[in-house]
C-alpha cells in the first residue's frame, strides 16, 4: 500500500471569546460582569497541496502564521471548517510529547493510554512497553505515578511512546532534544530512524538550512494562508520575501531562530546626522555574498524607507579589514525628512540594514560605540 496526504482547500475557523464592556478596553470587574460576545476568527484558509510516497514537505511562516495548527489539522486534532484531507497509511505526529498524560496514572499505565489516544493496539503496546521504558530510561520507576517524575523524565517518556513505532506519514514540529546528553544522542538517533523511514514527513521547522537540507518541496505560510507550494528552493525564496517585508520585530524574531536566513551580512553604522529636513547616514556593509551593498534600508518612527540610490566609497581600512582588495564598500547616504528627529529616537529607533534586493535584507547593522549621532 502507498502512502498519501492531501489537503483540499482547507480552512479553520475557531471560536473566539471578548468580554462585553461597551468600551474599548477593559475596566476593573466591568469585563467579567458584562458577559462576553463569541467571534470565529480564521485560523487557516486555502490550503490546498498533496504529498506522495517519498515526500518531504517542510512548513514555514513567520511566528503565528498557522504552522503547528496545520499539522494539528493534518493529524486530525482539528476538523477543516471548510475543505478536508485525506490519508493512506499510517500517520503519527510528534507535536507536543507531554499530551494526553494522567497525572496520579502509573507510567506503565500512562504508555497504554496515551499509546491507546494514538491509535495503537493494546497487544501491540504490550510487547513494545518494556522498550518504551528502556528507552526513556524509566524501567524502575514503572509502578511510579506521573505526578513523581521530573520534567525531563516526562519530556524522555512522552518521547519514547510517540516514537516507538514507525509510522508512514509522521508529522513534525522542529527537531526534539531534550534530557541529558545521552538520551539526546539516543533521540536524535531515533528521530533520523523514524524520519528515513516514512514514507511521507512533514515537518514544520524555522530552521531554514534544515528544511533546505532534508525536505523536497516546502509550503509557505503567510497569516494562515498558503502563499506558496512547489520546490524547496523556491518556497525559501518566498518566504525570504515575506520576512523583509514583515514588522522589524517579525524580522529580529525570523533572524533569531534561523541566524543563517540571509546569510552573514556585515557591516556597521559609524555616523548619523539629522538636520531639520534630512537624515544622512555614514558606514560600511558587505552583503550575505561578499558583494558591495545594493539596497539600503532605514527604519525608525514606524517607517521603513529602501534606498538604492545612495554614495558608495572605497575605503582602504574597510578592503583590509574584509580582506579585499578592491570594492566600494562604504556608503553614504542622505533621507529627507518631513518633520526634525531627535537624536534618542535615532539612538533607540534607527535600524539600517543592507541587502542585495529589498528581499535579501540582512539582520540590521550595529550602531557602533564610538558612533557620533548629531542632531541641528
Amino acid at each position: 500500500m502507498t502512502a498519501m496526504l492531501r489537503a483540499y482547500n482547507v480552512s479553520l475557523e475557531l471560536p473566539t471569546e471578548v468580554h462585553k464592556t461597551g468600551r474599548k478596553g477593559y475596566s476593573d470587574l466591568l469585563a467579567t460582569l458584562s458577559g462576553s460576545v463569541r467571534y470565529r476568527t480564521t485560523i487557516l484558509s486555502g490550503i490546498n497541496f498533496e504529498a506522495v510516497d517519498g515526500d518531504r514537505i517542510g512548513i514555514m511562516g513567520l511566528n503565528g502564521a498557522g504552522k503547528t495548527t496545520l499539522l494539528r489539522v493534518l493529524n486530525g486534532a482539528y476538523t477543516p471548517t471548510a475543505g478536508v484531507v485525506r490519508t493512506e497509511g499510517a500517520r503519527q505526529s510528534l507535536l507536543n510529547p507531554l499530551l494526553g498524560f494522567a497525572e496520579y496514572a502509573s507510567v506503565a499505565e500512562n504508555i497504554f493510554l496515551r499509546g491507546t489516544a494514538m491509535g495503537l493496539r493494546y497487544r501491540q503496546l504490550k510487547a513494545i512497553a518494556s522498550d518504551i521504558l528502556e528507552f526513556a530510561g524509566l524501567t524502575d520507576r514503572a509502578e511510579y505515578p506521573l505526578y513523581t517524575l521530573s520534567s525531563g523524565q516526562r519530556m524522555r517518556l512522552g518521547f519514547a511512546i510517540t516514537t516507538a513505532v514507525q509510522p508512514d506519514i509522521l508529522l513534525m514540529d522542529e527537531w526534539l532534544s531534550t534530557g541529558d546528553a545521552a538520551f539526546v544522542a539516543r533521540a536524535r538517533k531515533r528521530m533520523k530512524d523514524r524520519f528515513e523511514g516514512s514514507r511521507i514527513v512533514v515537518l514544520a521547522s524555522h530552521s531554514t538550512s534544515l528544511l533546505r537540507d532534508t525536505c523536497n518541496k516546502a509550503l509557505v505560510l503567510d497569516k494562515g494562508r498558503m502563499h506558496f507550494f512547489g520546490a524547496t528552493a523556491d518556497a525559501l525564496e518566498a518566504y525570504r520575501d515575506i520576512v523583509s517585508q514583515a514588522s522589524s520585530e517579525e524580522r529580529d524574531a525570523a533572524m533569531k531562530s534561523d541566524p543563517v536566513l540571509f546569510g552573514s551580512t556585515q557591516g556597521v553604522v559609524e555616523r548619523v546626522r539629522a538636520t531639520s529636513d534630512s537624515l544622512e547616514v555614514v558606514g560600511w556593509a558587505m552583503d550575505d555574498q561578499g558583494r558591495e551593498a545594493a539596497v539600503v534600508c532605514l527604519e525608525f518612527a514606524g517607517q521603513k524607507h529602501l534606498l538604492e540610490s545612495f554614495e558608495r566609497v572605497q575605503r582602504d581600512d574597510v578592503n583590509d579589514y574584509l580582506g579585499k582588495r578592491g570594492g566600494k564598500y562604504g556608503f553614504r547616504l542622505a533621507l529627507a525628512l518631513e518633520q526634525p528627529v531627535a537624536a534618542r529616537e535615532l539612538v533607540e529607533e534607527l535600524r539600517v540594514s543592507v541587502g542585495r534586493n529589498v528581499s535579501r535584507l540582512g539582520t540590521p547593522l550595529s550602531l557602533v560605540r564610538a558612533s557620533i549621532v548629531e542632531t541641528e
